[in-house]
């Protein structure tokens, strides 16, 4: 069967040895697998010995079982399937996989399919991370599943044997190793140590209502002598008597940190651990139009939809630790309105000095940064442009070196809207030659001797794609220097083909 099933590899070009870092794999009509490269090491974290012959597919998979079965059930329907999914490596990373499913026929009949799935992780970025965080979430959810399954085995297992992490990964379809890693990670407890608090929680029960004395309950739950249950009961009240006095602490702790925010005259909120809104002052909850909303308890991308692609990375590091501070940048804010923010963000803790989530301060300054007319001027052109088919707008200000590109024009250029323009990198989206030279020129005279411009050049967008362009801008000088350039940037591609 092994060596039929590498012919039969080679002749679809999945030779294992010339794809070592994809997934190839052969499963039986039955999913048992009957071949696997060494890939799934990396990728499962199980060894192609520990597979073939022994494993069923939904094992191997685990949570991600479920979601793949469509595409399992029309393989062996004699489709052939291809789609894309984000996998969560044993180490915490992820991998963007293109999937090919390709039934095996003999004799007319399909006795199973052949798996080759290749890392597409560099491609497409931009896509790779909206599906990754999608699939992520739904791997997470299913993760959760298996564990309160997993749960629930244990508490009907209380007053018999420990059933044992075989026999509880054969019946969840998950492997050993992926148990015991996810459990611990949920639960901060082995299976064994959470199997013996459920028996103690219910031992305490038992005691306290004075229903059975403890070597009748020692006898009940299987200890080997009622002295073994004694010290594991006195151990289990010991650390319940703890874990009460934190609690209690805790919320007191929380308690004050709530009060303070709801009063405090500046605008900050205060979130626990997973991001869930726990306070936030009035002047919080103006800035952000939540007037009338509920939102305390709340997860904070629930609330600003956007946000976690703008401040995902940000938030998370100072859920670790970190403390991010900026006095001032022309940002997206939480609710995507674009705006010079000042903030303070950082990790709050509890009194066993672990992080309890986060405080986080801003300030809206774009009043200081700009005059009146400015601001009003800059907004109606950020904010009409999608009236006019294909203009953007846009802003350099050589004093703070920061730049403001409108919607529309990130859309031309083809750059996420998280994309921050800097003068060199502005200057790479013209073609290489007599464009770029062309456009460095304009706006380098501009800068020096105050003149208005006006031209057509061709450009490369972040995806390649050649546009035809018309460039137009305005320098504003003060004191003898230029402080500002403001335009316009059209995407003419359409008229010149036309033309």
């Amino acid at each position: 069967m092994y060596l039929e099933t590498k012919r039969k590899l080679y002749e679809l070009g999945l030779d294992a040895t010339e794809h070592v870092n994809a997934l190839v794999a052969y499963w039986d009509k039955n999913l048992i697998c009957r071949f696997a490269n060494n890939a799934y090491i990396t990728w499962f974290g199980v060894k192609p010995e520990e597979m073939i012959n022994v494993m069923h597919i939904r094992q191997v998979l685990g949570p991600m079982y479920e979601k793949n079965l469509a595409h399992i059930k029309a393989a062996l329907n004699g489709e052939v399937q291809n789609f894309e999914r984000t996998i969560i490596l044993p180490n915490g990373q992820s991998k963007r996989a293109r999937a090919t499913y390709y039934p095996d026929f003999v004799d007319g009949k399909v006795e199973g399919f052949y798996v080759h799935a290749a890392d597409i992780s560099p491609l497409a970025i931009e896509s790779r991370e909206e599906a990754a965080a999608e699939d992520e979430n739904n791997y997470l959810f299913l993760v959760e599943k298996v564990l309160l399954d997993v749960e629930k085995t244990l508490r009907s297992h209380v007053l018999k044997e420990f059933p044992g992490i075989p026999h509880l990964a054969k019946k969840h379809f998950i492997s050993e190793s992926k148990l015991k890693r996810d459990f611990k990670q949920k639960y901060n407890l082995t299976i064994f140590n959470y199997y013996r608090y459920l028996q103690m929680e219910l031992a305490h029960e038992y005691l306290t209502e004075k229903k059975y004395n403890k070597s009748q309950v020692a006898m009940m739950f299987n200890f080997s002598n009622p002295s073994n249950f004694s010290a594991c009961y006195q151990r289990y009240l010991k650390e319940n008597t703890e874990k009460k006095v934190i609690e209690k602490t805790e919320k007191e702790h929380e308690d004050r940190y709530k009060t303070f925010i709801e009063q405090a005259p500046i605008a900050i909120a205060m979130f626990n651990s997973e991001l869930h809104f726990i306070a936030a002052s009035q002047k919080w909850i103006r800035d952000y139009n939540l007037q009338g909303k509920v939102f305390i308890g709340k997860y904070l991308y629930d609330i600003f939809e956007g946000a976690q692609i703008r401040y995902g990375d940000m938030l998370s590091a100072c859920l670790k630790g970190d403390i991010n501070k900026c006095d001032e940048a022309f940002v997206d804010t939480l609710d995507g309105r674009p705006a010079w923010m000042r903030w303070d963000i950082r990790p709050w803790y509890k009194d066993d000095n672990e992080i309890g989530g986060l405080s986080i301060l801003t300030e809206d300054i774009t009043a200081q940064k700009l005059k009146e007319a400015e601001i009003k001027q800059l907004t109606v052109v950020l904010h009409n442009t999608n009236e006019i088919t294909r203009i953007g707008a846009w802003q350099r200000n050589l004093k703070t070196n920061t730049g403001i590109w409108s919607k529309i024009l990130k859309e031309i250029l083809e750059v996420p809207n998280d994309f921050v323009p800097d003068l060199a990198t502005t200057f790479m989206f013209y073609k290489e030659g007599s464009s770029r030279e062309l456009a460095e020129k304009t706006i380098n005279e501009a800068v020096k001797n105050e003149n208005p411009f006006d031209f057509e050049a061709e450009a490369i967008t972040a995806k390649g794609n050649l546009i035809k362009v018309r460039v137009i801008g305005y320098p504003e000088f003060v004191n003898g220097e230029c402080e500002k350039i403001s335009g316009i940037f059209q995407d003419i591609t359409n008229r010149a083909v036309n033309l």
